[in-house]
């Protein structure tokens, strides 16, 4: 319990207006009431098109704002493209994945920080994509939201693929995240929440404790000063 009451907490794929249903200042406040050190706010759009971040000023205190894309797309000449374009534009760079041509791309680019939805069509990783994510320091996602929305034979897809990248990921050391993929306010978590849906596919406490903390913190630290304020976040007095 004291660890946990020690961890700084991120989430690190949240979405925000105009790409989805909330101001980028309520997903902060509701974030900061639930626990969290920190978040991404992160672009979902079919253009990768950034937003400005209109954010108050008391929502700034002690608590730490990123910007990131998710990119979605189906080629992997696009991939290839789209992450050299964003890089150093954001702090953090996401693929969507789910197709095992656009995983396998995004595991081998080490520009890439986060795959994610890697078993969006309920497959999950190989031995060779798994082996490339810990080679290239590419972070595999476990969101929650996958598991929240799905429902009957989806969800136990969705269980045993994660269950199975959990298996990899644990024998080739991959880093883990896990996020919530909020759309909305109603979509967030808590660090307990999240990490007790993590460890109902098998994650231990330690495991979603790092998945939410330190992997987080490190992906951060490489890519940005700590604490900063990102470019493309606009503070309102």
């Amino acid at each position: 319990m004291g660890v946990l009451k020690q961890s700084r907490f991120y989430d690190l794929n949240i979405h925000s207006l105009p790409d989805c249903a909330d101001s980028p200042s309520r997903l902060v406040l509701e974030a900061k009431e639930m626990g969290y050190s920190g978040i991404c706010l992160t672009s979902f759009n079919k253009n990768n098109t950034l937003h400005k971040l209109d954010i108050p000023l008391p929502a700034l205190n002690d608590f730490e704002i990123y910007t990131g894309v998710e990119i979605q797309v189906e080629k992997v000449a696009k991939l290839t493209k789209e992450v050299s374009r964003m890089r150093g534009k954001v702090d953090i760079i996401i693929i969507g994945g789910g197709n095992e041509d656009i995983n396998r791309a995004a595991v081998e680019n080490g520009k890439v920080d986060i795959l994610a939805h890697p078993t969006a069509h309920g497959k999950p990783l190989n031995h060779v994509l798994a082996k490339a994510a810990a080679d290239n320091g590419v972070a595999v996602d476990f969101n929650m939201d996958a598991l929240i929305m799905q429902k009957g034979g989806s969800r136990i897809k969705v269980l045993a693929a994660m269950r199975q990248n959990l298996i990899l990921a644990r024998k080739y050391s991959v880093p883990m995240v896990i996020t919530s993929n909020a759309r909305s306010h109603y979509d967030l978590r808590s660090p307990r929440e999240m990490m007790a849906l993590a460890m109902f596919f098998g994650m231990t406490q330690d495991e979603a404790l790092h998945a939410l903390s330190m992997v987080p913190q490190g992906i951060t630290r490489r890519n940005t000063d700590c604490n900063r304020i990102m470019e493309g976040v606009e503070v309102v007095e």
